[in-house]
């Protein structure tokens, strides 16, 4: 934008650099910088200073990673500050950018078109205070979901918890939402129970199947006959589909993200003497614009002696994936989220740290990103022993040793 350069100029004060040149197209082309967002440099050889702006509310997981990519660029090992423009900033992209403060430390600054004077440098630590925002609601269970039907369809609910109940065996387990229950088998869904009115209706799901005509034999409708029983129809065709994965899994046809969650999700050996036994994320959204909520239920929580562990498994995209962590990390330490029922009378307490579970092939991308932190021990990493997906996380490596005070909920 051709008159951020007059802003720049009018509010010098702002910034502790002067004279910023816009950072050339093809050098963004180049830098792999997101181009919905404009980059300008300044500073000299000790000290790079650098300004990502966007003239519209930004997309803050996209914004934060631009401008930490830009920071990298521009440092090369050098004392890095980087000021973030926009019109406006959520409380977690805030306390986000307090989090920085290695290599590269960050600045935000409100950006308002129409007064004078249009820029304005938020204070550091101003929004140091727990946030405690409501952000989502309990997920329902299997009761209160058969609340709404009517009493025939309850009996019928009823019938199908039995069956499914009897499924954990195969390692199959439900995500309860408002209007569905869907059955899955790691993040295969296999089977949907969906509400109609004060009715209910199931079915299989298998639209991640690519052969079409096995995906065509496997639709199939459930319901509880006259004699209490779900129809062997649909319990033969949910065995088929079990079948079919199981074997997918031995042949190791599965994906490395779906082998690592499937490990993770079952708990037992390291992984219960690490952080303990896998504990089901309880929330979801109340409203659309809630995907934090969402997104953090991707995660792995383990619950052990009295901690909460948070894993975050890295498989790709390091620098993606370790930018987005720091933004989530705000909005889970900063909201509600971990005042849950079902841990405070527990008195659970969470670390404050995300563990990034990852390769040895991206750990150096990760540690560069540990660079640019204040405190780079929240973000442990543990890398993944070699041939991993065929002889499991009995062998998982430490590349971090820290100590953080517990944080009780």
């Amino acid at each position: 934008m051709e008159r951020w350069q007059a802003v720049w100029t009018t509010h010098s004060d702002i910034f502790i650099a002067s004279n910023f040149e816009e950072c050339p197209a093809e050098k963004k082309k180049n830098w792999r910088l997101p181009s919905q967002f404009d980059y300008y440099l300044g500073g000299g050889t000790s000290l790079r200073v650098g300004i990502i702006a966007s003239a519209k509310l930004p997309k803050e997981e996209d914004f934060l990673l631009a401008g930490m990519l830009w920071g990298s660029r521009l440092s090369n090992g050098v004392k890095t500050v980087i000021y973030f423009v926009a019109p406006d900033f959520s409380p977690f992209f805030l306390q986000t950018l307090n989090m920085l403060g290695g290599i590269i430390k960050a600045h935000a600054v409100y950006w308002r078109e129409k007064l004078t004077p249009s820029l304005y440098l938020i204070p550091e630590n101003i929004n140091q205070k727990s946030l405690q925002t409501a952000l989502g609601e309990e997920r329902l269970d299997w009761k209160k979901w058969r609340q709404e039907l009517n009493p025939v369809a309850q009996y019928q609910l009823d019938v199908v918890k039995g069956y499914v109940d009897e499924l954990v065996n195969r390692q199959v387990r439900v995500d309860i939402k408002p209007l569905s229950i869907s059955l899955l088998w790691g993040n295969f869904e296999i089977a949907e129970i969906r509400r109609k009115g004060k009715k209910f209706e199931i079915m299989t799901k298998a639209k991640w199947e690519r052969d079409s005509m096995l995906s065509k034999q496997w639709q199939c409708l459930g319901w509880v006959d006259a004699s209490g029983v779900l129809n062997q129809e649909f319990r033969q065709t949910i065995t088929s589909i079990l079948d079919h994965l199981e074997r997918k899994e031995k042949r190791g046809e599965l994906k490395p993200k779906e082998i690592l969650s499937r490990y993770l999700r079952q708990g037992g050996g390291i992984i219960s003497s690490l952080w303990g036994i896998p504990w089901e994320w309880p929330w979801l959204p109340k409203e659309r614009g809630e995907n934090w909520v969402n997104e953090l239920g991707q995660w792995f929580y383990f619950l052990g002696d009295g901690q909460l562990s948070v894993v975050f498994p890295i498989l790709e995209k390091a620098m993606v994936c370790a930018s987005h962590s720091l933004l989530l990390s705000s909005v889970l330490k900063n909201s509600d989220l971990l005042c849950s029922n079902k841990l405070k009378p527990s008195g659970i307490r969470w670390n404050g740290q995300i563990i990034w579970l990852t390769t040895v092939s991206l750990e150096e991308d990760l540690r560069l990103f540990q660079s640019w932190l204040k405190n780079p021990e929240q973000f442990p990493i543990w890398t993944l022993p070699d041939h991993w997906q065929a002889s499991g996380l009995d062998e998982l490596n430490c590349r971090s040793h820290v100590n953080a005070s517990l944080i009780e909920y």
